[in-house]
């Protein structure tokens, strides 16, 4: 694993009757840019990178700890952008990482939607997200992955990207999600190039409240709302336990965060009675 470059270990607690971020401790290029009231009785964090990116060998470190009742939004500032991991054809290899733990106690609440992952051309990275919630609590997660600056005719050039999620709730594996992905490496390399499409979307909530109607619900508002948009290929489905995922495989960010924030708008409302939320940026 490379060394620690960028960090941020914040802990969440509530207190007069609303989220407040209890301490922090950042390292540069990371930092908690502000926190903000937002609707439903969510405090909203925004993580700032100082830097233009992850850069080779850099290891991302963020932890986040949420206790009882709290209820928060936690997102970043822009792409996170992955640079390449060498300079030179002859150069040594220097991955870079991000690492993400999640700890929600009970009866909290957390959407951690961050920006898109830009990876570029001669980028190796591994991502790990480790989630714990405790009975009662709920996470939304996202994440899209691009596979470079299309605009300047990079797609799918990097070397790799490794991902690899656990959720364990209430002390149980009930999750547990692993990706490789080495487009120049594979063959038949449209496999790895995802047959054709060059994004990939995920959208994850965790809740104990979770029941098979909504899942069956949202896959035919899904289906009736983006089955003739041309580019996206997408689904839903119970994951094993207190579990749902949707993942969207597209072209195009825009068409693929509008799938995504339809599904998301959808569970706030049928599960949580929430109304969906905009996000200022």
């Amino acid at each position: 694993m490379p060394k620690v470059t960028g960090s941020v270990d914040a802990a969440l607690s509530r207190a007069g009757g609303a989220t407040q971020l209890l301490s922090h401790a950042q390292s540069y290029p990371l930092k908690i840019a502000k926190t903000f009231p937002f609707p439903d009785d969510l405090l909203g964090v925004y993580v700032m990178d100082a830097s233009p990116g992850i850069m080779a060998g850099d290891t991302y470190k963020l932890q986040w700890r949420f206790a009882e009742g709290t209820r928060a939004f936690i997102t970043n500032q822009s792409y996170t952008k992955v640079h390449p991991s060498r300079t030179a054809p002859d150069e040594a290899w220097r991955p870079s990482a991000q690492v993400q733990r999640l700890t929600l106690e009970a009866g909290s609440y957390v959407e951690y939607m961050p920006e898109p992952l830009m990876l570029y051309a001669e980028a190796a990275f591994d991502a790990e997200t480790s989630v714990r919630m405790e009975p009662g609590s709920a996470l939304f997660l996202s994440e899209i992955v691009c596979p470079g600056r299309l605009h300047r005719g990079e797609s799918f050039q990097y070397e790799r990207y490794a991902s690899r999620m656990t959720v364990h709730y209430g002390g149980e594996l009930v999750f547990s999600g692993r990706m490789r992905v080495e487009p120049q490496g594979a063959a038949p390399v449209s496999v790895s190039r995802w047959d054709g499409h060059t994004h990939l979307g995920s959208l994850y909530l965790f809740s104990d409240r979770l029941a098979a109607d909504h899942a069956e619900e949202l896959r035919l508002l899904l289906e009736e709302k983006f089955s003739g948009v041309p580019g996206l290929y997408f689904g839903s489905s119970l994951t094993y336990k207190h579990g749902l995922a949707v993942q969207v495989l597209g072209r195009r960010v825009y068409e693929m965060q509008e799938l995504l924030d339809c599904a998301w708008g959808f569970l706030r409302r049928a599960v949580f009675g929430l109304e969906p939320l905009r996000v200022p940026k």
